[in-house]
């Protein structure tokens, strides 16, 4: 006996909701269409569509114009013991949980693409893989050195660099590296920065100074007077708020840390993306006016499977760190590892970084399309080719529909104006159709 209409629809917003509960559906996933639903369940797309608004009403999924439905919200348990939607008027939100679910989306963005080297390098690379793997058993440093110069214009010493695997491994040696050589266990940091580099000092128990940023970069007269404590900065490409630091701020912030014996680590991470288009020289060219620990990451390039990074040291820090490392980890280098200084060194290299380039250039034009035309912005940082941006909104201008699935809300220290809101918009991790259908769904909010 089939079942009624009614039924069919109480059983399926059930289905749902448990899958939620029970994190089969996510945060962020999106649900079968309304057509996959109605063929699945043999029922009308009107039957379909009445039960999809019936959960965004209860606070479980929201609609996104010309997407689909998506997962917004787990439920929270209240001090009843009945279980509310986060998003029920009963229940107010609060930005730890805004926080959390950012990072969540901005972490499935990053990895949708898990490894961006070209299939047929990685055919002939797997063809070869016994034979390179006996010649030798640490990395070729050469490979290392000949991208630093190519992408950053950086001459570094083969005993000055290191290959670590990620990028939070490396900050852990520099951070034990401070515990173990600084009687202070104080670190400066941008404002605002990724939370996880704030987790990682925390867990080794520095504390933490949070100096804020604005248009010209880390605001250097906000700086502590303080002595033999490190400064974690972003000079080139400040990431969220992707500002640069002004030459004349650069110049301050050398005498403030020569003054005060002050090692910079210098997170270059996000400098790669422009590939030598637009990037000022980087800290670590000035190592005879202050110390700094050059730190830059390989995921933009090569993708999150091979999340490795790169630390360049100033002669001084080069035993100690190396000490350090061989305590930690392998001498026998990971796969990743050999992958990578094979591909550095091939003769792809620099097709690939062209090719990357082109497509970065044609995603940066989408961008400003829909930052200087699309939204209604009362400030945009934008750098040529940063592969991502940082601009401001009024509430009442905010698209809701594309928060944490375009534009992600990033909390700062500087004072916020009225109602102003802070966005980053990683562009590059989009594809092309995504940036073009993004840049259509934000015409008719200005033109009705």
């Amino acid at each position: 006996m089939a079942k009624s209409k009614g039924l069919v629809k109480e059983e399926l917003i059930n289905n749902i909701i448990s899958m939620i509960l029970h994190g089969t559906l996510n945060e962020g996933d999106f649900l079968p269409s309304i057509r996959s639903m109605s063929t699945f369940y043999n029922i009308s797309r009107g039957t379909v569509l009445v039960v999809y608004k019936h959960l965004e009403s209860m606070g479980y999924i929201q609609g996104i114009e010309r997407s689909g439905y998506i997962v917004v919200n787990k439920t929270y348990q209240g001090t009843s013991g009945h279980e509310h939607p986060i998003n029920s008027p009963t229940v107010q939100i609060v930005s730890p949980d805004e926080d959390e679910l950012t990072q969540q989306q901005l972490t499935k963005l990053y990895q949708r693409q898990p490894c961006k080297l070209p299939p047929q390098f990685i055919k002939r690379w797997a063809s070869n893989y016994n034979h390179l793997s006996q010649q030798s058993s640490s990395i070729n440093i050469y490979s290392l050195q000949r991208f630093l110069k190519l992408s950053r214009g950086i001459t570094v010493e083969e005993k000055s660099l290191l290959l670590l695997p990620g990028y939070q491994e490396s900050l852990g040696l520099i951070a034990l590296f401070l515990q173990e050589h600084r009687k202070k266990k104080v670190i400066i940091i941008e404002d605002p920065c990724s939370p996880q580099v704030k987790e990682l000092f925390t867990q080794f128990q520095f504390d933490i100074i949070s100096v804020a940023t604005d248009s010209d970069g880390l605001l250097v007269d906000a700086l502590p007077d303080i002595t033999d404590v490190a400064l974690l900065c972003m000079p080139t490409l400040q990431y969220p708020t992707a500002t640069r630091l002004s030459e004349d701020r650069k110049q301050q912030l050398y005498r403030w840390a020569a003054d005060r014996r002050i090692i910079i680590i210098e997170d270059d991470s996000y400098a790669m993306l422009g590939f030598g288009k637009n990037i000022s020289p980087p800290l670590y060219l000035c190592q005879e006016q202050t110390t700094v620990i050059y730190l830059t990451q390989l995921i933009e390039v090569l993708g999150s499977t091979y999340n490795l990074a790169i630390i360049a040291l100033p002669p001084m820090l080069v035993e100690p760190f190396r000490r350090l490392n061989q305590a930690l980890h392998s001498n026998y280098p990971p796969v990743s590892f050999s992958i990578v200084d094979y591909f550095l060194s091939s003769s792809y290299l620099m097709k690939y970084l062209t090719t990357l380039v082109e497509e970065r250039e044609t995603k940066t034009q989408f961008a400003k399309l829909i930052c200087t035309e699309r939204l209604l912005t009362s400030s945009v940082n934008f750098q040529q080719n940063g592969g991502f941006c940082c601009f401001s909104l009024s509430k009442v201008n905010t698209p809701n529909e594309f928060i944490n699935t375009a534009f992600f809300p990033i909390t700062r220290q500087t004072v916020v104006l009225n109602d102003e809101r802070y966005f980053l918009f990683p562009y590059t991790h989009l594809s092309l159709s995504e940036l073009e259908r993004l840049s259509r769904q934000l015409l008719p909010s200005l033109t009705t």
